[in-house]
């Protein structure tokens, strides 16, 4: 989902978590300039999850950010510095890691509300949806993961390289 404000937009993506697993990528609002260079303070990033049973949302280390966890459903990250940009987008701002327990259903959705604020601006709200899916190991491009298919190509390989060194000539 996209939102266009004034001085900045935001995208809210789209998130699939794995069932007894965790979301690729963390999960944040996208931020980028419409107005030349943005200097915002008091930056904040408010997550509200519903709607998917047996998910939860934790804070993410790679955000920078100081955040507050008060419920598995609720995620609260400000960010002490100057939010400094200017035509570049800032991906997953102040994210958040989506997790998925073993009691997940495949196929069942749930919604984040995101809001981020920051002073003299105001707040911007969207949704990023949540889709449980397979947990299974997969390639993909190729299915299921490699197995004895992917065990006997490799052997096969090393088999051809000793072969190879073994008819090449001796100089």
């Amino acid at each position: 989902m996209r939102h266009d404000a004034d001085p900045i937009s935001a995208a809210f993506p789209d998130v699939e978590v794995p069932v007894g697993g965790t979301a690729i990528d963390p999960l944040g609002p996208n931020l980028w300039s419409t107005a030349g260079e943005v200097k915002l303070t008091g930056a904040k990033v408010t997550y509200e999850l519903s709607g998917a049973a047996g998910v939860r949302i934790t804070p993410s280390e790679q955000g920078g950010g100081e955040c507050e966890n008060p419920s598995t459903v609720r995620v609260v990250c400000t960010d002490p510095r100057v939010l400094s940009f200017e035509g570049e987008t800032i991906e997953a701002y102040l994210p958040v890691v989506v997790k998925a327990n073993r009691t997940a259903e495949v196929g069942d959705t749930g919604t984040v509300a995101v809001t981020f604020s920051a002073d003299g601006i105001a707040p911007i709200s969207g949704v990023s949806e949540v889709r449980v899916i397979d947990g299974r190991e997969s390639l993909p491009i190729t299915g299921p993961g490699p197995g004895l298919t992917g065990a006997a190509v490799l052997s096969l390989g090393v088999l051809c390289v000793l072969v190879a060194r073994r008819r090449a000539p001796l100089r």
